[in-house]
């Protein structure tokens, strides 16, 4: 099932995806993705779900499959281990922007459902991403 998940992030050495992701539909993700880099490209990233695990430093997307992650389920994810994040992901996440970044940029942003929610996770100190399924 294509879509996105809005995804905090906490901590960096391992990366958590919190349990708090909110599941879009595409229409959903790519509007939200679109207002966010109304205030700055980097905002609100995207990045394919299937390329973020990977156990090959030559090579993305070649780790457990993406359904590893359980992203539907109620649980934090740590991205160690099994699933250990890919060379590609490692890159894509150190250059989310900080929290303090994020909260900057984003104060022109209309107070929409989704805007609230990410406001929230920026003040709580965690980074934030779109996850795409495909």
């Amino acid at each position: 099932m294509s879509g996105y998940w809005l995804t905090p992030i906490q901590g960096e050495d391992p990366a958590v995806l919190s349990k708090e992701r909110i599941r879009l539909s595409p229409e959903e993700g790519d509007a939200l993705r679109r207002l966010a880099a109304e205030a700055h490209p980097r905002l609100l990233p995207s990045f394919k779900l299937g390329m973020l695990l990977g156990d090959d430093e030559d090579a993305c997307g070649f780790g457990p499959p993406a359904e590893a992650l359980r992203l539907d389920e109620d649980v934090d994810v740590a991205l160690t281990g099994p699933l250990a994040v890919s060379h590609c992901g490692a890159a894509f996440l150190d250059r989310l922007l900080s929290p303090a970044e994020a909260l900057a940029l984003a104060a022109a942003l209309p107070p929409v459902s989704h805007v609230r929610t990410l406001l929230g996770w920026w003040r709580e100190g965690k980074q934030a991403m779109l996850l795409k399924e495909e």
